[in-house]
């Protein structure tokens, strides 16, 4: 149906506490068959609009296809009093609409709705915007819109939005807030010091010396070497030979020895599991999962060095290693390719392999068990093509304009992860109750507690939704709401089973991250670990898995705050794989 033959009518209503603004398109017959409804036809610019009163036939659409739901900080100018107001916006489609372009609609109705340049500064003002907007054909695949507007009281309203900013600093009614930085206004050494101990953690076990440092950080040397005499003095860092540093793991359970050379080990006694991460609090996490562990640095003066520690989960004998990087970048995803093939060449008794870490979760705004949030924890899961793992290369553009994909895919042959995985979901919605790794995940923070990282879950507070609207805008909107009947605990990982995704061209921008991930079933992006799958399928191990605990909402690299507990909560999952699993080398010992 074309938009000249339609009328775009708005009708308010009140139920309890909420104000519903409903937006539809109806066919302009339909509007002038009931007068008596009808308070007013808008003329001129504005024709095509009309205003009926509510009644109490109103048409059931059934549950909204997708809303989005945000915060207004708002200030009474009478009263001079700071209020917050919950608004809702839910959609409705067209038949045939698929969930692509319901969600690209949503947004990017929303992102118009509160564009810097011309946000509404009232409430007619907002309303008239959200109906000049249904009348565009941008915007033909929404046949409904409905606008909940709810004052919340005091104790129902969140903080301060955004970094806990006084609401003062806003603009735009207080909802919006400027993308760029903030200006780190710490004393300098403070900041170098973090500065060094995350480029150190980034390296680790690989020894820097002094002048890369000062290069890394682009830091004043005299600043450098006093703050690494500091860490020294603290044992976070331990000086080398020719002068290098390296990050010291302050672990007093582990018996540490550095090596030129890995010591052999009998073939009855190898690990048959391997455990690969890539952060320095992923690799922790995952030790604090072991009982009876040594850990074995292969030290080298020049190239790449190792980590291995090697201990039991259960009745398994497993190793975990960290891959050496420094920065973003492709050569040290190849090196981190290098780290995994002499990991599994050195240890060629390994049967099954886990990459273990933290990722960014996929927002579904709509949907409470598809969303991941912070602290989930997402297991990977074959789609319906067999394939866990989809990592994009670049993207090229037709003739036509057509969004095409290069990309690599990865699958694992043998499933016994996967269906280990697929017992654990059955088993737990059986018996809500079971949650081991709740267990694992306390144990691991009593191990973890004297660490300069906390791993403690960081408060339900801090997990902040963002929408980027463009100009270095962003505007926080909200989870998705809880189905009714339904309890969530905001303390505890919830388990999730879907896709991983990766690759810097589609994940740096939103609009191709939501199209890539629509299209391959992505549930959470990690860092590119391409290289790593690829030594992975060309050294034939059969048997892979990732599991990736949310820190954030991009890639995994941004959630500070959350990447400690959410690796030690991917860790404590992986430990209940691993002791679901069979061993059978205790077969061929009995």
């Amino acid at each position: 149906m074309s938009s000249e033959s339609e009328e775009i009518v708005m009708t308010p209503t009140k139920r309890g506490k909420a104000t519903h603004i409903k937006i539809e398109r109806k066919p302009k017959k339909a509007v002038s068959q009931g007068p008596d409804s009808v308070v007013h036809v808008a003329g001129g610019e504005h024709t095509g609009l009309v205003i009926t009163k509510g009644t109490e036939a109103e048409e059931d659409f059934g549950k909204p296809e997708l809303q989005i739901g945000f915060m207004c900080f708002l200030l009474d100018q009478k009263t001079n009093k700071h209020f917050v107001e919950s608004r809702k916006l839910q959609f409705w489609y067209r038949e045939g609409t698929d969930y692509y372009h319901q969600v690209t609609t949503a947004y990017e109705f929303f992102k118009e709705l509160v564009r810097p340049e011309n946000f509404p500064r009232d409430y007619i003002g907002f309303i008239k915007k959200c109906m000049k907007q249904m009348q565009g054909e941008k915007y033909a695949l929404a046949k409904k819109v409905d606008l909940e507007i709810q004052q919340l009281e005091e104790g129902e309203a969140p903080v301060d939005p955004a970094n806990r900013i006084p609401v003062e600093q806003f603009d735009m009614e207080g909802i919006l807030r400027n993308g760029l930085p903030k200006e780190d206004t710490r004393p300098t050494e403070q900041i170098v010091r973090e500065k060094l101990l995350t480029v150190l953690e980034s390296a680790y076990p690989n020894v820097l010396a002094v002048e890369d440092l000062v290069r890394i950080t682009a830091s004043d040397e005299g600043i450098v070497t006093q703050q690494l005499q500091d860490l020294y003095q603290h044992e976070l860092v331990r000086q080398m030979e020719h002068g290098g540093f390296v990050r010291q793991v302050l672990d007093t359970q582990t018996e540490v020895q550095v090596v030129k050379q890995m010591p052999t080990i009998a073939a009855n006694q190898q690990p048959t599991i391997a455990i690969i991460t890539a952060l320095y609090c992923e690799k922790l996490a995952i030790d604090a999962m072991m009982e009876n562990k040594k850990t074995y640095v292969k030290y080298k003066t020049e190239g790449e060095s190792n980590v291995y520690t090697i201990g039991y989960i259960g009745e398994h004998k497993v190793i975990s290693t960290k891959l050496p990087a420094i920065g973003h970048f492709r050569a040290a995803q190849i090196a981190a390719g290098n780290t995994t093939t002499r990991l599994l060449g050195g240890f060629q008794n390994i049967e099954h392999v886990f990459v273990m870490g933290v990722a960014g979760g996929v927002s579904h705004l709509t949907d409470y068990f598809k969303h991941l949030r912070r602290g989930d924890v997402l297991i990977s899961r074959c789609n319906e093509k067999g394939y866990i793992y989809y990592y994009c290369e670049k993207i090229l553009q037709d003739k036509e304009e057509n969004i095409h994909y290069v990309l690599k895919n990865w699958a694992p042959r043998d499933l016994v992860l996967q269906r280990i995985a697929e017992k654990i979901e059955d088993y737990q919605k059986a018996n809500p109750d079971y949650a081991p790794w709740e267990r694992y995940i306390e144990e691991g923070q009593e191990l973890l507690k004297e660490q300069e990282a906390k791993f403690s879950r960081p408060p339900a507070a801090s997990d902040r939704l963002y929408m980027n609207i463009g100009e270095n805008q962003v505007i926080e909107v909200q989870h998705p709401d809880v189905p009714s009947g339904m309890i969530h605990r905001d303390d505890v990982p919830r388990l999730r089973y879907g896709v991983v995704g990766s690759g810097r061209p589609v994940v740096k921008h939103d609009d191709t991250k939501l199209d890539f991930a629509t299209k391959y079933g992505i549930s959470a992006f990690d860092s590119e670990f391409d290289q790593v799958l690829e030594s992975i399928v060309g050294n034939r191990k059969d048997s892979f898995m990732f599991v990736r605990g949310i820190c954030d909402y991009q890639d995994g690299s941004r959630g500070k705050e959350w990447q400690p507990y959410a690796a030690l909560a991917a860790a404590a999952v992986v430990k209940t794989i691993i002791k679901s699993l069979h061993n059978p080398q205790l077969d061929e010992q009995y």
